[in-house]
């Protein structure tokens, strides 16, 4: 049975997520990345800021997955060098994936106050 004092913990005004402290937690884990992975994560986010919109596959319900790997096909020409690296590509999948997820959180918290 519920009470008074559970519905209280539930009110939104208590469940503001601090967006600024999030990300800058995020950038400072991202420092430490390698030289290679950062200069991924940069064609990452440029490739979901280009997503960013309302309707966005990105925001779907369930991503497309050839979506997705269309888009890290496309990152991953552009890094490789000479001979094909799955693990590369298999770390460039992953990043993406893991984007998608952080933005598409950050867009459910949003929503929910507005």
């Amino acid at each position: 049975m519920k009470t008074k004092l559970d519905n209280f913990w539930t009110l939104p005004e208590l469940q503001i997520v601090d967006e600024y402290e999030i990300e800058r937690d995020r950038e400072y884990l991202m420092e430490m990345y390698p030289a290679k992975a950062r200069l991924i994560m940069v064609m990452v986010e440029d490739a979901c800021d280009k997503l960013e919109y309302e309707g966005s596959p990105m925001f779907a319900m369930y991503p497309d997955r050839e979506t997705i790997y269309g888009i890290s096909r496309i990152i991953y020409d552009k890094v490789r060098y000479n001979d094909t690296d799955q693990n590369l590509k298999h770390m460039i999948d992953v990043m993406l994936c893991n984007e998608f997820f952080v933005r598409r959180s950050r867009y459910k918290r949003r929503r929910k106050f507005f």
